[in-house]
């Protein structure tokens, strides 16, 4: 069975006596994993160590000064050292050149672009924050040498890099990250002289594909070779095998994704896996034209059977290209890691949601979130990071939430990861997506409770493991997170006053706790706590998030949960998780609950009711049983001054007819 897509549609457009080629990258972020720099603007969030080559606020074409390459390096096949860049995106080695490409780009090869150039050619360093600035990555022998065009301008701004590596001589193109509203309309190649030129396919009107991601993960590159490309040249880029498995489910189908780097076409080939460096398992295709840059995926008609459960190392690779060898072994095969588990536990997935009360989308995300999630109560952990954006933010944003945005590379609210390894949007969530999640195989069972006292918060988490992951997951961590499960005083902008599962405050912190030796019959029981500082405070907006050191967000200590998981840092893989239970819940059922906030209070108190039925009584009492204040109510939302009590904790009675609640306040003057 073959199923055809388009990965990548790329073809070279060069001059017959050209001396480079290009391959485009099959995996996304930056070239050999060396930068592994956040992309902000230069002296706005960029690291400091990136030293500035030509500023912004270029209103014509500019050329920078002259530059310096920190390793030998053959341009051309000959040696090269000094390199100038025009504001425009073209950096060329004839130094000597006086005339400046202008803004308008074109096809390559143009007389207004001097011999010997490599380019980005058709952004411009006309903004304020638009900078060329450079920096050497890795060790002698292999380093790279990165010129970035920080935060420059197509249309908005856009980020590109021209990079030089030590060795071998390549040269990679790399596409960072975008403003939505960029238009990047580039020449993207390299130009020896006014005959001899080659380009990206798409250019010069070559667009975007990163996306607007601050970190590399979504980067993605053109890597230049120096010689001519090979005519037959097939490369296993990626095994689509999930990699943990239940044994009782074999045999498995094999997937895999196969990439024509060659010049010719091709039109059969045979294509190999073999598990352990076991048997091969081989098959013939016909009938295939795939031209140049064609990616095809394929499932193997042979269903792999491995004979026990344990860890297996299988490898998948391209033969007999059109009757011919491949002349390019070094990219021929894939190989990846699957799992066989004997054993397995029921999941409790886990969702995590970025949202913002400034965003409408998000109205519309937690409403079909939640219409979802209804009938499935109990059945899943739900954790709400509020976010920065659209400006100026949810007012309960956190840096840690900001931190998990990042680790996930979410670039827009709303926003939904399923067990860390699906991201979905809430907006229009369906039953049948949220089965695959409770459907994921987990191979390990957790349970959790927690205690409130006051102001801290102890945690006690249970894992028991099913299986042996030693080797499999080697950077498990336990996350924790109190969240409160209704907040109001961060409403903005969108119309929405009542929120859930606000992510508070991660346990001990962002980076959790580390977990080894995951083995079946080797219970951990860990312990966590965290005392909230200080008094509630609301903050501004998210450009001022809230200083856990001295202060917190929490609005009701009587209506804190906490969320706990397992993750594999390096897949992002979510084990297990669940919602922790409360050791002694002595306050109300949380479908009938009185909701205070903030509580701790200075003196003003806001308080819901769960429904409003007749008008309600407050009394108020001291610690000795003396009532001390009464008053009225008569709706459902309700804010008292209490100004004039003294400091202290007080017994709040709430009453009518049909219902009555407790609460215990504390004022802190």
């Amino acid at each position: 069975m073959r199923g055809r897509f388009l990965l990548f549609l790329f073809f070279i457009s060069s001059q017959i006596f050209s001396q480079y080629y290009y391959l485009p990258s099959t995996t996304q972020g930056n070239p050999g994993g060396l930068n592994t720099d956040n992309e902000y603007p230069s002296g706005s969030g960029l690291d400091a160590s990136w030293e500035l080559l030509l500023g912004g606020s270029n209103s014509t074409p500019v050329w920078s000064p002259i530059d310096t390459i920190p390793f030998v390096f053959d341009f051309n096949g000959v040696p090269v050292s000094t390199f100038k860049v025009s504001s425009t995106g073209v950096l060329t080695f004839s130094t000597g050149s006086t005339s400046i490409p202008v803004v308008t780009n074109a096809a390559i090869p143009d007389p207004g672009i001097p011999n010997n150039s490599v380019m980005v050619w058709g952004i411009e360093g006309s903004g304020s924050n638009d900078a060329i600035v450079t920096k050497t990555f890795g060790n002698a022998g292999s380093q790279q040498y990165w010129v970035f065009f920080s935060s420059y301008t197509a249309g908005s701004w856009s980020y590109w890099s021209i990079v030089f590596e030590e060795g071998s001589n390549k040269i990679y193109i790399v596409d960072q990250r975008h403003s939505g509203n960029a238009n990047p309309q580039i020449t993207a190649g390299i130009q020896i002289d006014n005959s001899n030129a080659v380009m990206v396919t798409g250019s010069p009107n070559l667009s975007n594909v990163a996306g607007t991601d601050p970190t590399p993960a979504d980067n993605f590159y053109y890597e230049f070779y120096y010689g001519s490309q090979n005519s037959t040249d097939m490369s296993a880029t990626s095994n689509l095998t999930y990699p943990y498995l239940y044994f009782n489910d074999a045999p498995y189908t094999i997937t895999a994704i196969f990439n024509n780097l060659g010049l010719d076409t091709v039109n059969s080939m045979d294509i190999n896996y073999s598990a352990n460096n076991g048997n091969v398992v081989t098959e013939s295709l016909t009938n295939l034209n795939l031209g140049t840059y064609i990616a095809d995926t394929f499932d193997f008609n042979t269903l792999w059977n491995p004979n026990s459960d344990g860890n297996y190392d299988v490898a998948i690779w391209a033969s007999n290209i059109n009757g011919f060898s491949d002349l390019d072994n070094s990219n021929d095969t894939v190989r990846k890691n699957l799992h066989v588990f004997g054993n397995t536990a029921p999941r409790k997935p886990m969702l995590e949601t970025f949202v913002s009360s400034t965003s409408q989308y998000s109205v519309t995300g937690n409403v079909d979130l939640q219409s979802i999630l209804a009938p499935n109560s109990g059945n899943y952990t739900l954790l709400k990071y509020q976010m920065s954006w659209p400006s100026p933010g949810d007012p309960y944003y956190t840096v840690e939430g900001g931190q998990r945005r990042t680790f996930y590379a979410v670039n827009t609210v709303p926003r939904l990861v399923m067990n860390g390894v699906t991201q979905n949007n809430p907006i229009g969530f369906t039953q049948a997506e949220f089965d695959e999640s409770v459907n994921l195989y987990s191979f390990v069972n957790l349970s959790a409770d927690y205690s409130v006292g006051g102001q801290t918060v102890d945690i006690n988490v249970q894992i028991d493991p099913v299986v042996d992951g030693n080797g499999v997951w080697n950077n498990l961590v336990l996350h924790a997170a109190i969240f409160e499960y209704t907040t109001f005083n961060n409403a903005s902008s969108n119309g929405e006053f009542e929120f859930y599962n606000i992510m508070k405050k991660m346990v001990p912190d962002i980076s959790g706790t580390a977990i080894t030796n995951l083995l079946p019959n080797n219970t951990q029981n860990i312990n966590l706590s965290y005392t909230f500082n200080g008094q509630y405070m609301l903050p501004p907006d998210a450009d001022s998030p809230i200083d856990h050191s001295v202060g917190h967000t929490v609005e009701d200590f009587n209506n804190l949960g906490v969320a706990v998981w397992i993750q594999d840092m390096d897949t992002k893989y979510i084990l297990q998780s669940t919602e922790a239970s409360l050791v002694a819940d002595i306050s109300e059922n949380k479908d009938k609950r009185l909701l205070c906030f903030p509580n701790p209070s200075s003196g003003i108190l806001n308080f819901v009711l769960p429904e409003f039925t007749e008008h309600y009584k407050i009394e108020m009492y001291n610690l000795i049983g003396e009532k001390i204040y009464e008053t009225n109510v008569s709706n459902q939302k309700t804010q008292l001054n209490l100004g004039l009590l003294q400091s202290g904790i007080y017994q709040m009675k709430v009453y009518n007819r049909y219902y009555s609640f407790n609460k215990k306040v504390e004022i802190i003057r």
